[in-house]
């Protein structure tokens, strides 16, 4: 009976990154961007809830699809989902880093030059491990400069890092000051956490109808963390 070879182990390891590896293809033959592709601003503002709800389904149709042409921002948010697992992305640290790689250097020549998401995106390297070694007081500083000019991911971020102490001084003060701007146009998560914040009186004076205000502004962008501290705070003081 004549049978057929099994597929050597390397020849597997590579099929498994098959995905990986057409972006970064791609991607070695287009230019340091100039600004972000219309499509990767629609799928970011989809996964923060900044478009009006949280889409994480068309987030990351957008995303794949402006990917797959090499723009190498985008394919470094695809190494920024691998890395977290969010965007209904599987989490892969491996994989993250091996996107990364591919186009770290066209990400900071572009954050070098000013461009906004690029300029967040070098936080997140530094934040990660994603083409660059761990540093919290490196991804710090990038965050800030994202951050201060407006941009809702970077005060995101920023603000976990106050909160959390890491590299920067814990401060929860700062850390409600920049979740505040990245919550007002919308990011969902960090409604949540002013919720959170307001709640339990951590970097603000304790405000339960403030915290409602969040949380109901979180759980209308479809946060269900949000949903679940509002239905907790119905059923502890009834109307």
């Amino acid at each position: 009976m004549r049978t057929h070879p099994q597929p050597s182990l390397p020849v597997l390891h590579q099929s498994r990154f098959i995905l990986t590896l057409a972006p970064l293809l791609a991607a070695a033959c287009v230019p340091a961007p100039a600004e972000p592709r219309p499509a990767l601003v629609e799928a970011i503002d989809h996964y923060t809830g900044v478009a009006g709800a949280v889409d994480d389904v068309r987030a990351r149709e957008l995303l794949e699809e402006v990917a797959a042409t090499g723009d190498p921002l985008s394919v470094m948010w695809i190494a920024r989902v691998h890395s977290t697992g969010r965007m209904g992305f599987p989490r892969d640290e491996e994989r993250a880093r091996a996107i990364a790689a591919g186009v770290i250097r066209k990400v900071q020549r572009a954050a070098e030059s000013g461009i906004l998401e690029a300029v967040f995106l070098m936080g997140t390297a530094y934040d990660e491990g994603l083409g660059k070694p761990v540093d919290p007081v490196r991804a710090a500083l990038w965050h800030r400069r994202a951050a201060e000019r407006g941009h809702v991911l970077g005060a995101h971020v920023l603000g976990n890092q106050y909160s959390e102490g890491r590299g920067v001084d814990e401060d929860p003060e700062r850390a409600v000051e920049w979740w505040t701007r990245a919550a007002e146009p919308g990011d969902a998560i960090t409604q949540l956490r002013l919720g959170e914040a307001y709640e339990a009186g951590r970097g603000v004076p304790r405000d339960q109808d403030a915290a409602r205000e969040w949380y109901g502004r979180a759980a209308a962008a479809g946060n269900a963390q949000a949903q679940e501290a509002l239905d907790r705070l119905a059923a502890a003081d009834p109307l």
